[in-house]
């Protein structure tokens, strides 16, 4: 029989509509919730049945099966089955409550007691967590489920054993007790238990806590103080009602006005279930007065009053209509604050009864010449229920609470608790101006010592109450919003709604914008409107209650939608996340779908392109690893994807998962058959084999490069031109910067050909050491800078490789500090977008620039932080010369023995190919011997350093070595012919600040 999602009345399998309340009812699909499972049992049954007449035992079993059901059902739960004399109830069906859990300890400790006068006992246990069950019934399936279960058979007699995630729910509104964790059947691990004792009289399922201070809401305050002075000082009575989702702050904005407020106060609250709770508030407010009769004093009518407030009380005997209790609450109002003014708080009124509301809304109208101030809270739900409760009207403020300013969010945190800057961001991100959730935020931080943050699962339960609270098609649309995201636009629910329902979408976001669940945003999609869940926990509330085979279905069809809507422009990323999400869920469920696997792994390849062109190398690894897994080895893809996340892995620093994803690339091309993927994979490997083991790899790098080259077709421009790149870096490495050019145009020749824009962006920042350190002029080196702007457009990684370059040029120009700070800038970028080894390897360019200000402290910081960065990648090439720089910078501020070790180990850790760092670490040591008076050593080797710069065609390299010799020789004829070398090769390529120097140290050889 399908249940009422509305007012939970079943109902006839064929009907459509309830009888009970008028509502649509839910067509038969599932559903999954978090759900609190109550397990009772009798205890000592079996002799019970022994020992009783079977007539006897049918009644008495008839009498316990009631007072278990009435327990239940007076607290909310559906009775899903009575099995002998056990029974399972379950508190979220059909709709979910925030305070679930406490509903059903509240339960179980009444029906314990409610057995007893039967002379009966039970043992119970309670559980919470997710399960599945179909729209409209009763029947849940889960393993929450059968933690229940086996908590009732571990509990004793008389006992209620409950689980971690329902004395976490609970909280402060039960004592408990931990018992030894239990060794449940089935279960791998022990599962947590705490035994109930009793309940806080008077304790919520969330308590709202008074000490938090206040913050943001001083407006507010100062709009309440003002129709309070108005209630005092004009003697009209005032009706205000402070309206917010959960934990906006609404007891708290209250409390600060009562707290300043001189003025009697009266509180009640409205309950969400129960018996008799039309006048539940009225009823707390009457305890607190104590002797009503003689509040109302004297007057003519207060005997009669006191008559109808018994009514509403319950007194036995007493009886009056909603309209005469209306009158006598007035009454007693009236009279009360003649004495002194005063404020009657009302809490939660959007439970409250229509009878409630009517009696409010008379009180405040027809109170008469007293100082009285009806302040009343409220969820926005009040609204549908009531919604002339926000007319106009002279006496009758309406105040809305928006989410706390982020400033007010950190202020609050920081009251909270000493947190780390990092920790408190991600609170104030996550919390999204809710300042309950800021509270239980800090307090899980507190818990889980500053590990990842974790949402409690109050917060969870308070959302998830919100969603389960609306009607059918609202939640459908709220759904159907949660697959495209956070943000979400009215087209796509369209599409995903069923044929039917597609009409009324635009009225239900209204309704759902009303409710504060979401609110308008900036479209991103032409001729939409775009909506924003109200808080990014209410959208994974929505979405986690879709069974996961919808979810897929949902997902597939967004994508499907988005990529007709906009076609070539649309997002390949977010077209592909969906196709991905689709596809996992679907495996999940035992179903995979190869073909959709690859069309998800094909977008995400063209997002993680798309990366690469932005430099974004930790975004292109992730897209890649994760169309990696969606593909079989099998097929072509997965071969050239691990080629490709390889490529990225070894930007990214990690070399070591780089050269195992291109090993097994090249395991699966060469078992395959494919040409392609197999020579990329070896000339990735050779690649490699340069920066880690650089002794002896030039040679067989040369050789991969040339049969690359020779085993593809003319038309495989992709492998000819990174076989041309492979020839570069060995070009690279031996200091022939002519060379390295011309295979790296030949390099980007292949790459337009292929119309690879990405790689042709790639190969043109690596023509950055020819127009640096070679023989071309500074001139040169800032027109090209401008031709490859204006060749490849406005691609990101280009601007930031020209910012790059044109910061050593500025150098040189004389412009060192600004030359530095772009170069810096530069670096960051690389390492913000992941590119460790860019990081790394450009600290020799914040050397190159230190130095030529003669900064060698600003240098050896940045040479100091880049030797662990290469080392954990197991990189020598460049680390050999890093720290051979490094020895030269100890050496400049006065560092001997530290320069002479930095020298040796950059001797033993570089390539004797390697021309520049052969002559790096042999003009360290120079200076090292001629600073100790061993100058005929020292000459050798800067001679000798001289002679490895000349393999090179780097003119600075060679005046660096050249101003080492005549530094070593000190004076003479000898001195001053490399000093004049030096000053040559420094004009010629156009660095006006080294050539100065050296035009300062030639005139002081000279005189």
């Amino acid at each position: 029989m399908p249940t009422c999602a509305a007012c939970g009345q079943e109902n006839p399998a064929t009907s459509r509509f309830c009888g009970a309340c008028g509502a649509a009812l839910a067509p038969a699909s599932d559903v999954r919730k978090t759900v609190t499972i109550v397990f009772c049992d009798m205890v000592g049954s079996t002799a019970l049945g022994e020992r009783t007449d079977p007539e006897v035992l049918r009644e008495l079993m008839r009498r316990y099966h009631a007072a278990l059901r009435a327990c239940l059902e007076r607290h909310g739960g559906s009775v899903e089955k009575f099995v002998g004399d056990a029974a399972m109830a379950v508190f979220g069906i059909p709709r979910v409550h925030e305070d679930d859990p406490l509903r059903a300890v509240r339960a179980a400790l009444e029906m314990r007691e409610a057995v007893r006068p039967l002379g009966l006992d039970v043992r119970v246990g309670v559980n919470t967590g997710e399960v599945v069950t179909g729209r409209g019934e009763t029947l849940v399936t889960g393993d929450a489920v059968n933690v229940a279960a086996r908590l009732e058979q571990a509990a004793h007699a008389g006992e209620i054993l409950i689980g971690g995630t329902t004395a976490a729910l609970v909280g402060s509104a039960a004592r408990v007790e931990a018992v030894e964790p239990l060794a449940l059947k089935g279960k791998a691990e022990p599962v947590a238990a705490f035994r109930v004792l009793s309940l806080v009289t008077g304790a919520d399922a969330f308590p709202r806590s008074m000490e938090t201070p206040f913050v943001g809401r001083d407006g507010e305050l100062a709009l309440l103080d003002r129709a309070f002075t108005t209630a005092v000082e004009g003697r009209i009575a005032q009706l205000a009602t402070v309206v917010g989702p959960p934990g906006i702050g609404k007891s708290r904005l209250l409390h600060e006005l009562l707290a300043r407020a001189q003025a009697r106060l009266l509180e009640g609250r409205c309950l969400s279930y129960g018996d008799g709770i039309t006048y539940w508030p009225l009823a707390e407010i009457a305890a607190r007065i104590g002797d009503v009769r003689t509040a109302l004093g004297n007057d003519g009518d207060a005997a009669l009053a006191a008559q109808r407030i018994d009514a509403a009380l319950g007194v036995p005997g007493a009886a009056a209509s909603a309209e005469e209790i209306a009158w006598g609450f007035r009454k007693l109002f009236e009279a009360l604050a003649r004495e002194r003014p005063l404020i009657v708080v009302l809490d939660d009124i959007h439970w409250a009864e229509p009878a409630l509301l009517d009696l409010i809304e008379y009180v405040a109208a027809f109170a008469q010449g007293v100082p009285l101030m009806l302040l009343c809270s409220a969820r926005p739900e009040l609204f549908e229920r009531r919604p002339t409760w926000a007319t106009p009207r002279p006496n009758v403020l309406v105040l809305t609470l928006e989410p706390l300013a982020t400033r007010d969010s950190a202020r609050l945190v920081d009251a909270l608790g000493a947190l780390s800057d990092e920790q408190r961001a991600r609170i104030v991100d996550a919390a999204e101006g809710n300042p309950l959730f800021v509270e239980q935020l800090v307090a899980m931080q507190r818990e889980s010592a500053g590990r990842t943050l974790t949402i409690p699962p109050s917060l969870q339960a308070l959302l998830a109450a919100r969603i389960d609270s609306l009607g059918l098609e609202e939640r459908s649309v709220l759904e159907r919003g949660s697959v495209e995201g956070r943000v979400f636009h009215r087209g796509a629910v369209a599409q995903l709604l069923p044929a039917p329902e597609r009409p009324r979408v635009g009225t239900q976001l209204l309704t759902l914008v009303r409710k504060e669940l979401i609110r308008p945003d900036q479209a991103t999609l032409p001729g939409d409107d775009a909506f924003r869940f109200g808080h990014v926990l209410i959208r994974d509330a929505a979405y986690e209650a879709m069974p996961k085979r919808e979810r897929a279905d949902l997902h597939e069809q967004f994508a499907d939608w988005l990529a007709a809507r906009l076609g070539d422009a649309a997002p390949v990323e977010i077209v592909g996340y969906h196709l991905e999400q689709a596809y996992r869920y679907r495996a999940e469920l035992g179903a995979p779908d190869p073909a959709l696997g690859i069309r998800a792994a094909e977008h995400l390849a063209a997002a993680a392109r798309a990366a690469t062109l932005r430099g974004d190398v930790a975004a292109t690894a992730k897209l890649e690893r994760r169309a990696l897994e969606l593909v079989p080895d099998e097929h072509p893809l997965k071969r050239q994807l691990l080629v490709r996340t390889g490529r990225t892995l070894h930007n990214a620093g990690e070399l070591d998962a780089s050269e195992d994803a291109i090993r097994r690339a090249e395991t699966l091309a060469r078992e395959a058959g494919d040409t392609h993927t197999l020579w990329s994979a070896r000339i990735e490997l050779a690649l490699i084999g340069l920066f880690r083991a650089p002794q002896g790899a030039i040679e067989a790098a040369l050789e991969t490069s040339r049969a690359a080259r020779e085993a593809v077709p003319p038309e495989d421009h992709d492998v000819r031109a990174r076989a041309w790149r492979l020839a570069a870096a060995t070009s690279n490495l031996r200091g022939q910067l002519g060379e390295r050019r011309g295979s790296l145009d030949a390099a980007v020749a292949e790459a337009r050909a292929a119309g690879d824009r990405a790689l042709e962006a790639i190969l043109t920042t690596e023509l950055a050491p020819v127009f640096l350190f070679g023989e071309a002029t500074v001139a040169d080196g800032l027109r090209f800078v401008e031709e490859a702007s204006e060749r490849l457009g406005d691609v990101p990684s280009v601007r930031a490789f020209c910012l790059h370059v044109h910061g050593h040029l500025r150098a040189r120009l004389g412009e060192v500090r600004e030359g530095k700070a772009e170069i810096a800038a530069y670096r960051e970028h690389a390492r913000e977008l992941g590119n460790e080894a860019m990081y790394a390897g450009t600290a020799g360019c914040i050397y190159d620039v230190c130095a030529l200000g003669e900064d060698w402290a600003g240098a050896e910081q940045a040479l100091r932080e880049a030797w662990p960065i290469l080392e954990r990648m197991g990189e020598k090439a460049e680390l050999s010369t890093i720290v051979g720089r490094l020895g030269m910078m100890c050496f400049r501020q006065g560092r001997v023995d530290e320069a002479e070790r930095y020298a040796r180990l950059s001797a033993e850790l570089g390539s004797s190919e390697d021309a520049l760092n052969e002559a790096v670490w042999r003009d360290v040591l120079a200076h090292v011997l001629a600073s100790r008076g061993e100058r005929a050593e020292a000459e050798t080797l800067a001679r000798a350093a001289i002679l490895h710069a000349d393999r090179t065609d780097t003119p600075e390299l060679r005046a660096d070595v050249r101003l080492s010799l005549a530094e070593v020789l000190g004076t003479g004829p000898a001195a001053l012919a490399a000093v004049r070398e030096a000053r040559v090769l420094y004009e010629r390529k156009g660095n006006l600040v080294s050539a100065a120097r050296a035009a300062t140290f030639e005139a002081r050889l000279a005189g």
